[in-house]
This record gives C-alpha cells, structure tokens and sequence, in this order.
C-alpha cells in the first residue's frame, strides 16, 4: 500500500470509515473512525482508500464518470448528470461542464429566493440542456414552492415589496418532473424526491431534526433506487468548513433500512463531492462554492439496467446486514 499515507481516508471491511492515523512499521495501520472515535489497527489488505471505494465501485453497481465525461457508458446503461445549488446563476455554468446525459438530476436551490423571473429562465436552461429527462426538488432558497412558509414569513422576509405569486411558481417548471415527496420511474428505476432537510436559519422546508423529519422520511417507498433530496444524510458528503459533519441522522437511518443504490443532495455547497459505503453512492453536487460561484463540475454517474442495479444492491445490503461483505 504505497500509496497510504497518514490522513488517507479509508474504508475498513466490516467496521466503517476513518482516517489512517499512524502506521506502525508492522504491516498494521492505526485508524480513527468517524461514526464513533473509536480506533483499531488493521492489516494493509482490509484497507481501501475511500477515493478508490468510489472509484472502483462495483462493477454491478454505479460508476462515477470522471471529466470530461468523454468515457461511453457500457451498452445498456443510463448515464446520469447531477447538479444542485446553482441559485439563479445557471446560464453562467461553463458550457464545458454541461455533457450530455440521459438523465438530468437537480437537487434544489435552483433560485436565489424564489423569485419567478428565475425559475422560468431555469426552465428554459432545464429545456436546452442536452438529457432526454429532467428531474427537479426544490431546496430552502425555493420559498416560492413552499407557500404555507412563503405566506406566514418568506415574503415578508426576502420580498417585502409586492410579494410572488406562488400558485405560479410550480406550473413554471415545465421541461422537468418536479418532485415534492413524490416517486417517478425513469427507465425502470424508482427514483423518489424530497426537499426537506433540518432546521438552517429558517428557510423554506426546514423541520426538526427528530419525529418530524422522520415521518417525512418514513415515506420513502421501500423499492427506491435513487434517492434526491436536497440536504445529505449524516457521515456523507456533509463536511462544512464550520460546523463540521450537520446531514440529517434521520436521513441516513432511513437509506440504511432501504436498498438504496444513490442518493443525490446539495445544499452544503463545501461538501461538493462523492463518497461511498459497501451499499450506497452518495452525490453531493452543488454547483456553487461558498463564494457561490457556479463553477464547481457536475458529478456524473452511470447505472446498469434497473433489475441488474436492483439485484446487486439488495445482494449488497443483505451481505452489509450478515457482516459478510467483501470488497
């Protein structure tokens, strides 16, 4: 393992993630794990760098893409193009970060604050864009597509002067399925969206972590193949420059007693990026910085046919589940 050094993120057979911490001239490497703090050594072989588990997923499952993206999907497959929190500055994306896809995914904040001037130019971005199909959540910077939120204090807040009406907001979306704790199957795969995410500085779709969230949850069909929602589930894709790890633990427990082969979110635009586990592929694909510049790369993935990515999944979580998973 020439290529392990100290701070490499890894994922360890049968434990977790965690970080090297010390190698130990013996063979063994000392690993801090995430979820706990627990630690352990462990032999070079039961070791993967986190990067290469995404890279390397298996081969039954989903494959990132890497740019440019030039790569052709194996025969059968369904290619994927992600993206998230480019709030009302989609036309400044680089035309080089727009490849063409099957299935274009947008996990929510497709707007600054609503306003309907720029929802209807991101659907016609959304029309332009070279996917066969679009599909779109809404995110706590869309307040005009929450209007219980909107009425009591979005408009007063963000819009003071005369207020958006938000009974035009939706029907704006024309070139995508918009889904709003709803499910759409997209060449066989059950793809099921969501906005919600835990309470951040009252915005729109915000509930409290605990029951609340839950619930929401608790409505994922069983079936799921790919999950969208705006905010990251805990220990993925959910590291912020201040807070540290802030996904919603709820969520994550919901992905884990489901088969759930990707789950695509946004929102915290420094957690931009892939992770994996023995089971899931997590997308964060937020478009913006945190300077909110629309620059960051659109993270694209391929699927193989829905009942071969079913089988491998449910085989996978099965072998999670008896401890006998072996990467």
């Amino acid at each position: 393992m020439e290529l392990m050094e100290i701070g490499t993120e890894v994922f360890v057979k049968g434990k977790g993630r965690g970080i090297l911490a010390l190698n130990n001239e013996d063979g063994t490497w000392n690993v801090e794990f995430y979820d706990d703090g627990a630690e352990g050594d462990f032999y070079e072989e039961d070791l993967m760098p986190l990067e290469d588990l995404v890279r390397r997923w298996s081969p039954a499952g989903a494959r990132v893409v890497p740019a440019p993206w030039t790569s052709p999907r194996p025969e059968g497959w369904t290619r994927f193009v992600c993206f998230s929190d480019t709030h009302g500055l989609h036309q400044l994306i680089p035309k080089d970060h727009m490849p063409p896809a099957d299935v274009l995914l947008h996990a929510g904040d497709f707007t600054n604050t609503g306003e309907l001037e720029q929802i209807e130019s991101f659907n016609e971005w959304l029309e332009a864009y070279p996917a066969e199909q679009k599909l779109v959540i809404a995110g706590n910077h869309d307040i005009t597509l929450q209007e219980d939120y909107y009425r009591s204090r979005g408009a007063s807040r963000f819009h003071r002067g005369v207020p958006y009406d938000c009974s035009k907001a939706r029907p704006l979306l024309k070139g995508c399925s918009y889904l709003e704790d709803t499910s759409v199957e997209v060449r066989g795969y059950q793809i099921y969206g969501s906005p919600w995410q835990p309470e951040f500085f009252d915005w729109a779709f915000n509930l409290p972590r605990g029951e609340e969230l839950r619930q929401k949850w608790s409505a994922i069909p069983p079936d799921t193949d790919l999950l969208l929602v705006h905010g990251p589930p805990a220990g993925h894709v959910d590291m912020t420059s201040r807070a540290g790890r802030v996904g919603c633990q709820d969520l994550q427990e919901a992905v884990h007693q489901r088969s759930i082969s990707v789950v695509v979110s946004g929102h915290l635009h420094s957690a931009y990026g892939t992770d994996a586990d023995e089971v899931t592929l997590y997308v964060n694909a937020s478009t913006c910085t945190e300077q909110y510049n629309p620059t960051h790369k659109p993270i694209v993935f391929d699927l193989p046919p829905a009942h071969e990515l079913r089988e491998a999944t449910k085989k996978a979580a099965l072998e999670r589940k008896e401890g006998k998973l072996q990467l």
